[in-house]
């Protein structure tokens, strides 16, 4: 078993070396996903049923806002351009993720993107929509995109030029 193990430490996919290797583990899942059950009993329990519908709405625009952003993003960034971006719901990586291996600096960039400009239109929208929508908004915004940017801040000592593997309950780093 300890041979397996160490194998498995220095794998290697073409010219790339696996560095850093971060599992995610299912308790920390599970208190993501409780942050969310709380946040929809807390809207529920404010705003009734709007807020049921502020909590789906909000979950429908984030995830279209999220593609924009992304769309904006690739014609900005060159190196974006040849690589494929899907939508999944598997936990912790709901909602656009890279369907292949993605350069670290590349990772960070659209998310920081991501982050920030996600931010700025939700509040461009705040003076027009209903309360419990934008809390809505800004609550998935926050909870979709944490796990990512935690991601960037556990690789921020590797070198740059790394790739970034996301798997289910893991992220692979490879490096040169």
């Amino acid at each position: 078993m300890r041979s397996k193990l160490s194998e498995q430490e220095h794998a290697t996919i073409y010219q790339y070396k696996l560095t850093k290797r971060i599992v995610i583990s299912r308790e920390l899942i599970q208190s993501h996903f409780l942050t969310l059950a709380i946040f929809t009993g807390f809207l529920l329990w404010i705003y009734n049923i709007g807020g049921l519908f502020g909590w789906l709405a909000g979950f429908t625009i984030v995830q279209l806002l999220h593609l924009f952003v992304l769309l904006i993003t690739f014609i900005r960034v060159e190196e974006a351009t040849d690589r494929k971006w899907i939508w999944r719901i598997n936990p912790p990586w709901v909602g656009f993720k890279p369907a292949n291996d993605i350069n670290l600096l590349l990772f960070r960039r659209v998310h920081r993107h991501l982050f920030w400009i996600g931010l700025l239109i939700i509040a461009m929208m705040y003076p027009w929509v209903p309360a419990a929508l934008t809390i809505s908004m800004f609550f998935w915004h926050i909870w979709l995109i944490v796990p990512r940017l935690l991601l960037a801040f556990f690789f921020r000592k590797q070198p740059k030029n790394g790739v970034i593997r996301l798997q289910s309950f893991e992220a692979s780093y490879y490096s040169r």
